[in-house]
């Protein structure tokens, strides 16, 4: 089906003052008015999508922010003196962007409680059937799912917070201290399974998946049930200036129990599947294509001319430059784009070179313009990459060539492949090992990942080698990478699973190794050596430089683009993902040098024979406020945690008179 949007008008209707400490009650109805009509309620439920879809929301400034370094998705910081969130230190302006972040998702959770509330009391739902689907039932379905989803945002980036489940009476109602995590998860889950078996599948509804359905609220309940049965950083009540520790209930099974049931309920009732290739889901994504029963299972909605940012500064860069008219603009008709999220270099290096998902995930490159009308790749020499999934490129009916935000793109929230990767996760924990149906679930999201020729071996072969819970597990946190690069999982998973502080440990020092080992593959046919050479196997295969040449482009992305790289290769190997048994002093004829992991260590000005090296910035500062030169030999990945929740914004604090105070650190 195509996209649905919410009407302008009601997006006028329903906008909220900013009022009384950034936890605002809308003005969309009177608390005390009276549902009437079905119509009346359907109006105040798409009300309840706007902040989701406002600047605030998923396809706003939640698709900018929130991005703290993980093996995954990487910002490169080079400097103390420029550290940022990516860094675990938010720098002022990160601080801001949560406050309209905490306003836009408390303007939710307002909204639903307004519309629970309203259609509680209404004479409708008091003459309804409560045991069965309905229009009424699932709209009161819809208001608890999309509450639940609020919260869910505030918890997994704030921790303990503010927490109401009725619209406030008055101003003092809303001035209120932090719930436990514990207590709101719980409630949201619960709340969940009760409305759960009277709401429609997405194909029942005339909205699809760009709205709440059934199969999302199962969904929902999996992935809150593992937030809630994972790990979590728990502040020092006696001491705020502490980062706090990791900790996790000992009631956590029940709710793997929960994950495995619901998640199982989705697969079992059979509504989704993964037909479509990887590619051509995002395909369809960028050209407003969502179909009901494929991949998709909920898609936060976007209007194209909003405040869309997927395609803009999350997705393929498309550099812009003045046009004739002196604005900025680029020779494809698509537009332009910032490209300012990226992903680890050795992220897109830990795939299989057959896994199909990693050219689309991962680009080595940006488009320039060239001449008055085309498009060309060029390749980045950088320690990131860019993520392909939004690619204005893909766009069915391009939106002008000075387009930029507002692409219209939605924010794929849940796939079908996150609700089998989810229930193969929980069977496994629960049953202490692999089930057959667990190793089911992995096999179908990798058997869309290769081709039919190479899926015995990369499919069969690999998933049912993994036989322990231990083996199978590690198996669901690298399967959770590959698949879902760029969509902003990762470092919830790392800190559920309780893996954020090891992996920020062993990215600092294996990509030292990795640069030593690079700088050593690089010199050794040289007659200039390099200082310290390094040898480990782990990365023997990681290439040290690589090769190319612009050639004319052959059924690109778009007609625009008129030329596109060539890697150069030898013996069977491709030199941008695989190293070669040696280098050569210098290029190929008619090739050049790019930069590879050589780059996470750096020649030292003035040295050359032998070479100096040192660390990268980017690996020195990249995670300072974890890891760093001053501490790196101190920190114990086991027992320090990662701070990866993120300050209550200061007008936040400021307005609930002391109720409310940051701890962590901050």
């Amino acid at each position: 089906m195509r996209k649905f949007y919410i009407p302008v008008i009601i997006l006028m209707i329903l906008t909220s003052c900013e009022d009384y400490l950034n936890v605002n009650s809308p003005s969309t109805f009177d608390k005390d008015y009276i549902f009437t009509s079905e119509s009346e309620i359907a109006t105040a439920v798409n009300g309840m999508y706007v902040p989701m879809v406002s600047g605030k929301g998923w396809v706003g400034s939640l698709a900018q922010k929130m991005l703290f370094n993980t093996d995954v998705e990487f910002t490169t910081v080079t400097t103390s003196s420029n550290l940022k969130e990516s860094a675990f230190e938010p720098s002022a302006g990160d601080i801001s962007s949560y406050g309209s972040i905490w306003t836009g998702m408390y303007d939710g959770v307002n909204r639903t409680n307004d519309v629970i509330e309203g259609i509680e009391q209404s004479p409708l739902f008091e003459a309804a059937d409560k045991t069965k689907p309905s229009r009424l039932m699932h709209y009161y379905g819809e208001a608890k799912v999309l509450r639940a989803m609020y919260y869910l945002e505030l918890v997994r980036n704030w921790g303990d917070v503010p927490y109401r489940r009725k619209p406030a009476g008055n101003k003092d109602e809303l001035f209120i201290g932090a719930t436990d995590r514990d207590i709101i998860l719980t409630d949201m889950i619960n709340d969940l399974i009760e409305i759960e078996p009277v709401m429609w599948y997405a194909e029942e509804s005339d909205r699809g998946v760009e709205a709440a359905s059934r199969e999302f609220c199962q969904g929902l309940i999996a992935r809150m049930a593992l937030y809630r049965g994972g790990w979590t950083l728990r502040p020092d009540y006696s001491n705020p200036a502490a980062i706090g520790s990791m900790q996790r209930n000992d009631d956590w099974q029940k709710y793997y129990e929960i994950a495995e049931k619901y998640a199982g309920k989705v697969i079992n009732e059979g509504k989704h599947s993964l037909n479509r290739s990887f590619r051509q889901v995002w395909v369809d994504e960028c050209s407003w294509i969502v179909p009901v029963n494929d991949d998709n299972i909920f898609d936060v909605p976007a209007k194209v001319g909003g405040s869309g940012e997927l395609g803009y500064s999350w997705g393929t860069y498309i550099v812009s430059q003045k046009n004739s008219e002196g604005q900025n603009a680029s020779n494809a008709p698509h537009g332009y784009s910032s490209g300012g999220s990226k992903l680890a270099l050795t992220y897109m290096l830990s795939f299989d070179n057959k896994d199909l998902r990693r050219d689309l995930t991962c680009e080595m490159f940006r488009y320039e313009n060239s001449g008055m009308t085309n498009i060309v790749q060029k390749p980045i020499a950088a320690l990131t990459v860019y993520c392909g999934k939004w690619n204005r490129l893909f766009m069915a009916t391009p939106l002008g060539s000075t387009s930029n935000k507002g692409t219209g793109i939605n924010y794929t929230y849940m796939r079908y492949a996150d609700v089998l990767l989810m229930y193969a996760e929980a069977a496994n924990e629960n049953h202490n090992g692999p089930t057959p149906q667990a190793k089911e679930a992995l096999k179908k999201v990798r058997n869309r990942a290769f081709a039919a020729e190479d899926q015995p071996e990369m499919v069969d072969t690999y998933v049912d080698k993994l036989t322990s819970k231990e083996d199978f597990f590690d198996a669901i946190v690298k399967e959770r990478a590959w698949e879902f690069g760029g969509e902003k999982h990762r470092r919830y998973d790392l800190a559920r699973w309780n893996l954020y502080g090891k992996t920020l440990y062993n990215l600092y020092f294996d990509w030292i190794t990795l640069g030593k080992v690079a700088r050593t593959k690089q010199y050794e046919n040289t007659t200039t050596a390099f200082e310290e050479p390094t040898y480990d196997e782990r990365f023997e295969s990681y290439p040290a430089v690589a090769y190319y040449k612009m050639v004319d482009a052959v059924n690109p992305a778009a007609v625009c683009v008129s030329q596109t790289i060539d890697w150069y290769k030898e013996g069977g190997k491709n030199s941008y993902d695989e190293a070669f048994e040696s280098y050569p002093s210098k290029a190929p004829t008619g090739y050049t040098l790019i930069n590879m992991c050589n780059q996470y260590c750096t020649q030292v000005k003035n040295t050359s024979n032998p070479r100096q090296w040192v660390p990268a910035p980017a690996v020195l500062f990249s995670f300072y406020g974890y890891i760093n030169e001053s501490n790196a030999a101190t920190v114990n990945p086991e027992t320090d945690p990662v701070r990866y929740l993120v300050p209550i914004p200061p007008d936040a604090l400021s307005s609930h008179q002391g109720l409310l105070k940051n701890y962590y650190g901050y």
